[in-house]
């Protein structure tokens, strides 16, 4: 019975009887996504494509893992601190001169 790898990069499907130390290839980074350039924290190859980010080599050799990684909850992805909610400020702009003349008391 083939399952899927769930190391970042690998995706295969492997046979548990046949899984050796270096049967996959995979990062064991995190996806870096800076700007316009995308890549892994552990590999120094960078792109602009995300296709061709998608097909970076893993950069290490292991063992197959079929356990699913959790799902990273938003409080943990999240680098920058949370903003606070403001208040609408609503700015009006200085008075034309045509209408001063027609506001103005004679």
């Amino acid at each position: 019975m083939a399952l899927l790898c769930y190391n970042k990069g690998c995706g295969q499907r492997f046979d548990p009887e046949h899984n050796s130390e270096d049967s996959c290839l995979y990062h064991p980074g995190v996806p870096i996504f800076h700007d316009a350039l995308k890549g892994w924290s552990c590999c120094k190859k960078r792109t602009t494509d995300f296709s061709e980010f998608l097909s970076i080599k893993g950069c290490t050799k292991g063992f197959h893992s079929k356990e699913k990684p959790p799902e990273p909850s938003q409080e943990e992805t999240s680098d920058q601190p949370k903003a606070k909610p403001m208040a609408e400020i609503i700015v009006q702009g200085p008075k034309s001169a045509e209408k001063m003349q027609r506001e103005r008391p004679r």
